[in-house]
């Protein structure tokens, strides 16, 4: 079922990268791009949690060299922190971590892209519809921020918007920090 809904959410994704859509310019419209080709790649993988080491390879072409660095230190926080309180679960072992709901969305659309000469935010609107009902339970928007690297655009952070109780808040890169340290 998730991945019906992650495909729906890229396929939504992908089509909102049109023209006419909320796309600032040809450049906009690359950055939109870039983190639809993103969350492709991220729902190809199939984990929850920080990825392993293959999974981050194949996320890697994606995102910026800081954010790639801050996933292999988070990763190996965590490991140690598992060798150190083997009976406690480490932080960022499961839940979507590109987004603010522990779920994850079922479905997204690019609602805005601004840019400047070398960055790029790119507003998502997602939506966390009950897999049995598909009756909307949350929804909320949340950003990537993407660096641009020759001519390509690369995500180097996720800033959680959600408002609920117990959404994700803050930055992924300031959760990756957080776990990198755990294990020192």
């Amino acid at each position: 079922m998730k991945i019906l809904a992650f495909s729906l959410l890229l396929a939504v994704l992908c089509a909102c990268t049109d023209p006419d859509q909320n796309i600032s310019g040809a450049e906009g419209a690359a950055a939109g791009k870039s983190v639809a080709a993103f969350l492709q790649a991220y729902q190809a993988q199939h984990f929850r949690g920080l990825p392993d080491t293959n999974q981050a390879r194949a996320l890697a072409p994606h995102l910026s060299l800081r954010l790639n660095g801050l996933l292999e230190d988070a990763l190996r926080g965590q490991q140690k922190y598992k060798v150190r309180f083997p009976s406690d679960k480490p932080p960022m072992v499961d839940g979507d971590i590109f987004s603010s709901l522990f779920e994850g969305a079922t479905r997204g659309e690019v609602e805005a892209v601004t840019e400047s000469a070398d960055t790029a935010t790119v507003r998502i609107k997602y939506i966390y519809a009950d897999p049995a009902t598909g009756k909307t339970i949350q929804s909320w928007n949340d950003r990537f921020l993407l660096i641009r690297s020759g001519k390509n655009w690369l995500i180097d952070d996720v800033e959680y918007q959600g408002s609920w109780d117990f959404a994700v808040r803050g930055r992924l890169s300031a959760a990756l920090i957080e776990t990198a340290s755990l294990g020192q």
